[in-house]
């Protein structure tokens, strides 16, 4: 169709003009460490907190696709989703057995976190899928995708304390693999979220409640890929996160609105 023509060669041209003049921030709305100071000092006033979240494992294409940081990728061609059993193309999450991953992670939370006033800090780590199919393979096979996982989270978590942060991580990993959620640092906030009406948010909540990790339960309004909303399925999600989070003791509720693909 001309609205799929269109949108091919408006991407062309974003890659080309991408290619010509490399920066993370390219065809984005970046804001300054000004414009940040101005928006925390406003949320302080009306007694909210502007809490930063950096991705800092996976969701980190913006920074991978370019050739500077490029090897720092665990699949610099691209893996296989699980999740939608289809191929990404190029790279998405850092190779977590690359001590060079976490000197990029480093210098990030040092330039962000000054612009901000609250304690809390989201460092994102969800989703990682292609960790296993690249450069960690072979670490992987050996020790375990979750021990390499949560090895290289417990790093970050270093790196937040450094910072005098309260660390918190999108729980997606560690719940798939339940056992491991008993060796979290116990001054995190390990984020529960699910999207779907059915998500299990009673067995997610009692995992991390049994292992003693404080948790905000995390729903969305289902609002993405979606010309009208997904009505009946968000209230049914918000509800069951707030039901079940109660009941296992979460500490929050993170309502969450994506911008997936409209």
């Amino acid at each position: 169709s001309e609205w799929k023509i269109n949108q091919l060669q408006l991407c062309m041209e974003h890659t080309f003009a991408y290619r010509e003049h490399p920066a993370v921030w390219a065809f984005a709305s970046p804001m300054t460490h000004e414009d940040i100071l101005r928006l925390d000092a406003y949320c302080l006033k009306r007694h909210v907190q502007l809490v930063p979240n950096q991705n800092s494992f996976g969701h980190m294409e913006r920074w991978l696709r370019l050739p500077k940081y490029l090897d720092l990728a665990e699949a610099p061609a691209g893996a296989h989703q699980w999740w939608s059993n289809s191929w990404w193309e190029g790279p998405f999450s850092l190779c977590p057995t690359d001590p060079k991953a976490l000197d990029l992670i480093a210098g990030l939370y040092q330039e962000l976190l000054p612009n901000f006033s609250s304690s809390l800090f989201n460092i994102g780590c969800d989703e990682t899928f292609d960790v296993g199919q690249g450069r960690s393979k072979s670490v992987i096979e050996a020790k375990g995708k979750t021990r390499v996982y949560l090895d290289f989270l417990l790093q970050l978590h270093k790196l937040v304390q450094s910072q005098g942060r309260t660390m918190m991580f999108w729980a997606d990993i560690i719940l798939h693999d339940p056992p491991f959620a008993a060796e979290l640092p116990k001054d995190v906030i390990a984020l529960n979220w699910g999207y779907e009406s059915s998500h299990p948010f009673d067995k997610d909540s009692e995992i991390l409640a049994k292992a003693g990790v404080p948790f905000y339960v995390c729903p969305g309004t289902s609002s993405w890929r979606t010309f009208v909303g997904r009505t009946d399925n968000c209230i049914e999600n918000l509800a069951s996160a707030a039901e079940k989070g109660r009941k296992h003791g979460a500490i929050g509720y993170l309502n969450t609105d994506w911008g997936d693909d409209g």
